[in-house]
């Protein structure tokens, strides 16, 4: 055991060594930048969007007060429509990763846990 109880399991510089070289190589770099590229166009529509409300609402009310049919108006169809982007973002980003991140960052895990074993 070493200090505090804790089970010494081994060189934890090689281990640590192994976390930094799988930070530095292409390949993870790769994968960061997709998923954050997904990440920035997702957060500028969705902001976006939301930005395009508070404008609208702020100098434009007229807009959000007209009747699309019977007891909905654009305000409610509005907010109605925010729910139904977040949903499709959600969609999107779990198909996005299952088939672009997904299969790098398994093949990344096992190339690491083959070294660490």
């Amino acid at each position: 055991m070493g200090s505090g109880g804790v089970v010494d399991t081994g060189d934890s510089t090689t281990a640590g060594d192994q976390y930094s070289a799988v930070y530095d190589s292409a390949q993870f770099q790769a994968l960061q930048r997709r998923s954050n590229t997904f990440i920035v166009w997702a957060s500028v529509l969705f902001y976006g969007w939301w930005f395009t409300g508070i404008v609208l609402a702020a100098f434009a009310p007229g807009v959000f007060r007209q009747g699309v049919g019977g007891p909905l108006n654009v305000g409610i169809l509005f907010l109605v429509l925010s729910f139904v982007l977040v949903g499709v973002v959600c969609l999107a980003y779990m198909r996005f990763a299952s088939k672009r991140l997904d299969p790098v960052s398994d093949r990344i895990r096992a190339d690491l846990e083959g070294g660490l074993r």
